[in-house]
């Protein structure tokens, strides 16, 4: 999870007005548990880590590292309905369009 506070892109150091970002993420390879896929467990363990360190969600958007063209990432099949089923889940946006096949 990658996050920016609000300031983002508003910044003034002279007024005391500077912004924060970071990264959040698993420490370990998370493996499914049979009734809950590992990606499943790993957002909602991340979200859920973030909330307890105060972040709070203005703009949530789920995406893909990349956005699946990045070689150093390659996808798994289906990769965006997959972004846009866990965005639908959280209530959040997706960057993805909706397969209508």
């Amino acid at each position: 999870m990658d996050f920016y506070d609000e300031g983002h892109g508003d910044d003034d150091p002279g007024r005391g007005r500077i912004s924060t970002e970071g990264t959040l993420r698993t420490r370990y390879f998370v493996g499914g548990s049979g009734q809950v896929d590992a990606l499943t467990v790993a957002i909602d363990t991340v979200k859920a880590d973030a909330e307890k360190l105060g972040i709070v969600w203005r703009d949530p958007t789920v995406y893909y590292e990349g956005g699946g063209e990045s070689q150093g990432y390659p996808p798994p099949e289906g990769w965006e309905n997959l972004v846009n089923r866990h965005a639908a889940r959280l209530g959040w946006r997706s960057c993805y369009r909706q397969d209508t096949t």
